[in-house]
């Protein structure tokens, strides 16, 4: 059972007051901005962009962590409810959130990412533009990488906008400023992907998990991949195996691709299998603290993936 599922109001008030009292006499300095917390790297780089610094920004997930296993720490509890505003997936991985803010009281203004979308279901087969899927998704989750398609960042980026500028209306024009510059480039990101997507001459083979559903619908890219996005197997069938090479050799790929933070085996198997390299596609759902020191963003990031497609 999760850690929030054990919490009770009474106890999170306790945590709460043990670390105050565990603060002594020197309290963590507040610059006076509004507080923002996220759970992963996206939503954490606008906030960053739009109030160009001016805002007090975490961002829970760091150093490659995964947000389908994260359970939140009492401190990190705390710290979000005392928040202004707390941005989340809103997927099964985020389910603690609501029980989390039913444990204490707390103003804090809350975004599901989901909630800004059309949800897709996860899919460990090959799919096709256009392509009917008669199979019941009953049983499948929802793929929460909703941010992979530039188009769902644009929605994305334009709430976290809309709701910081409403909680704190006196630096609105601030906002707009950094908001208005993000979205630039966001839409320029959306048109170089949808000219690289419509560039290509056969699917991408991913000897991954494949957590790009929402950027293959909207660009119309066909793909083959070892897993689902949100899958949390690392060894994929005999079948799906000869699936992945098959389609290699039938597309010719002289590239099959891996994501952030992966072991590469199963990449390198069918690499190796059909002559070919092996290039990383990155989610952008964390980044390691070397990207972060670098200077890396979501749209950094993404233009590295579009050049890996070329």
């Amino acid at each position: 059972m999760k850690l929030i599922k054990k919490l009770t109001a009474l106890g999170l008030s306790a945590a709460i007051m043990l670390s105050c009292t565990a603060c002594g006499s020197e309290p963590a300095a507040d610059s006076g901005g509004l507080k923002i917390i996220t759970t992963n790297f996206p939503p954490y780089d606008f906030v960053r962009q739009i109030s160009g610094g001016t805002v007090e920004a975490e961002m829970l997930l760091s150093g490659g962590q995964d947000s389908h296993s994260y359970e939140p720490t009492a401190q990190e509890m705390i710290r979000i409810s005392e928040a202004d505003i707390f941005i989340c997936t809103g997927g099964e991985s985020d389910a603690w959130v609501d029980e989390m803010l039913k444990s204490v009281e707390s103003d804090v203004t809350v975004i599901r990412m989901m909630d800004l979308v059309e949800p897709l279901c996860g899919e460990e087969h090959h799919h096709e533009e256009g392509e009917e899927h008669d199979h019941d998704h009953s049983h499948e989750e929802y793929d929460e990488h909703v941010w992979t398609s530039p188009k769902n960042a644009m929605k994305i980026a334009d709430e976290i906008y809309s709701t910081m500028s409403s909680v704190d209306p006196d630096n609105s024009s601030v906002y707009k400023n950094g908001f208005d510059s993000l979205y630039s480039e966001l839409k320029k990101l959306d048109e170089e992907l949808q000219t690289a997507a419509d560039s290509l001459t056969s699917p991408l083979i991913f000897g991954d998990r494949f957590p790009f559903l929402y950027m293959a619908k909207d660009y119309g890219i066909e793909y083959y991949a070892a897993f689902s996005g949100c899958s949390s197997e690392t060894e994929p069938s005999a079948a799906k195996m000869t699936e992945l090479i098959e389609a290699a050799k039938e597309h010719n790929s002289e590239v099959i691709y891996y994501i952030e933070f992966s072991t590469e085996k199963v990449a390198d198997t069918v690499a190796e299998a059909v002559n070919a390299e092996t290039r990383l596609f990155h989610s952008c759902h964390s980044v390691s603290d070397e990207d972060l020191q670098n200077g890396e963003t979501y749209i950094s990031l993404m233009r590295k993936n579009i050049e890996a497609m070329k």
